[in-house]
């Protein structure tokens, strides 16, 4: 895996449970990234490596990296990092990776954001980075959070809408106020700034599982495409293990990852993340759970079944893109290509 050396260069605190950690790269060179990405934290931990993805809230025309960490009941990483990493520290980290990102010329004007707790994080980054320089973007926020002190970043959002109120408008949710939202709410709203024109509409999710699964299953009842809907899980800090009832039998295969080409075998059930690492190959990953898109690849030969992937969309299925960390061949001519 390709690493990074990170300075921490100072910390704000933005709620009761949550920091920002500003970073600067030890060597001086610039990261390069998309507004919305994440990197991935490598942590010698009892004597363990560990590694914890967090969506950067950051903007790529701004000088330094920052990640927001809000801790989590039971989060060993995150309740380490909030108590005891400091500005002088040093982290270890791969280089940015990430599937939820603003879309590409020509793709539809309008953005509706609908985020949950930490989840306003990499949508944060992108609200920066498109106002800047995205200029004919309309963009509306949904932020629900548990109290008005949890609201991460409010006074940035509140800046931003008053300073591009034609572009920005932002609906706070609050739970401590009866005022949570569900399917119905959804509808209604989603309806209103649409024209019930889904088409024309780019939707963004982000948040704990419960919350992005309703939101998701309320746009599919609307008629929403899948095609029209980008989600990213917030950071997870207890890693699923993913289960299948299918047997995959072992299979030969070639992974072609920085300028060569690597051939190898596959054991009886074993991932094409786990068979590269196994024969020394850094393939880059990070959840190994299929939730984020450290280890996203295409497969240009073979067929592959990947039994977990919550962060690809259609377009990327039907285009060859696999995830490697729940991908298995499932014939003996599989190649797989890192760009």
């Amino acid at each position: 895996m390709n690493t990074i050396r990170l300075i921490v260069d100072s910390v704000k605190q933005e709620t009761r449970d949550t920091s920002t950690f500003y970073l600067r790269p030890a060597d001086g060179q610039k990261v390069v990234y998309e507004a919305g990405q994440f990197i991935t934290l490598i942590f010698n931990h009892h004597h363990e490596e560990i590694t914890r993805s967090y969506s950067l809230s950051s903007s790529p025309d701004e000088e330094w990296l920052s990640i927001t960490v809000k801790r989590i009941q039971n989060g060993e990483i995150s309740r380490y990092m909030l108590a005891h990493v400091k500005a002088g520290d040093e982290l270890t980290a791969i280089q940015p990776a990430g599937r939820f990102v603003l879309p590409a010329e020509g793709q539809p004007r309008q953005l509706i954001y609908f985020a949950a707790g930490s989840g306003i994080v990499p949508i944060y980054a992108q609200l920066k980075h498109a106002l800047r320089t995205k200029l004919d973007l309309q963009f509306t926020l949904v932020y629900s959070s548990q109290s008005n002190n949890d609201i991460i970043f409010r006074s940035s959002l509140d800046e931003m809408v008053a300073k591009y109120p034609d572009r920005l408008s932002v609906k706070y949710m609050i739970s401590d106020e009866a005022n949570r939202l569900n399917n119905l709410m959804l509808e209604k709203l989603v309806n209103q700034l649409t024209n019930k024109h889904y088409q024309d509409t780019l939707f963004y999710i982000c948040g704990p599982f419960p919350y992005m699964r309703m939101v998701q299953f309320a746009l599919h009842y609307m008629g929403v495409s899948a095609d029209n809907i980008r989600k990213e899980n917030f950071v997870l800090e207890t890693i699923p293990v993913t289960s299948s009832i299918t047997n995959f039998p072992p299979r030969k295969m070639r992974i072609y990852f920085k300028n060569e080409w690597h051939d190898l075998q596959a054991g009886e059930n074993q991932s094409i993340l786990q068979a590269a690492l196994q024969n020394n190959i850094p393939l880059p990953y990070s959840c190994r759970s299929g939730a984020c898109s450290a280890c996203f690849a295409r497969c240009t030969q073979g067929k592959v079944e990947v039994v977990s992937y919550e962060v690809l969309t259609p377009e990327d299925i039907k285009n060859g893109y696999i995830l490697t960390c729940t991908g298995h061949p499932l014939t003996d001519d599989v190649e797989i290509r890192f760009s």
